[in-house]
């Protein structure tokens, strides 16, 4: 069982860069620094690149993005503990993200009933919902912004 009010959060990172593009950015990281103060670990999700590729003095985009989001949750007053890189398979996706959110689980000491997960993605919502893991789905509007903001408002009133 997991440590009693550290609850697991669970975002998309590709919802996260999404939201970085619009005008409540800084609102939403406030909220993420807010949910931290109130005992969330806060965990992103990304599909694995293909390839780490290096360049010459500086790392790939995967990384870039990590610590630019990483930096700003900080600069809010919050704490990213990191990305979890979910393994691409053509065949076994399904079965992939079934996999990583148990091994999330197992990683932060929490339970399926300690955890929320927050994406855009509708087969890992699906997968998270077949473990008991209680998800909440960002939807985008005509002009491309998204209801994060109300998300994590709503979560922040728990």
């Amino acid at each position: 069982m997991g440590i009693p009010g550290n609850q697991l959060l669970i975002i998309s990172r590709d919802t996260l860069l999404e939201a970085e593009k619009q005008a409540s950015a800084d609102q939403v990281f406030r909220l993420l620094a807010n949910l931290n103060r109130k005992g969330r670990h806060l965990l992103l999700t990304a599909p694995e690149p293909d390839q780490w590729l290096p360049t010459r003095g500086s790392v790939d985009n995967a990384l870039a993005n990590q610590g630019r989001l990483q930096e700003k949750i900080q600069a809010s007053g919050g704490d990213l503990e990191g990305v979890y890189y979910v393994p691409r398979s053509l065949l076994t996706q399904n079965r992939a993200r079934v996999v990583a959110l148990k091994d999330i689980l197992l990683r932060y000491a929490s339970t399926n009933d300690e955890a929320v997960l927050i994406s855009s993605s509708t087969p890992f919502l699906k997968a998270a919902k077949s473990l008991g893991i209680e998800t909440r789905k960002v939807n985008k509007n005509n002009n491309g912004s998204t209801n994060l903001e109300a998300l994590l408002e709503e979560l922040c009133q728990d």
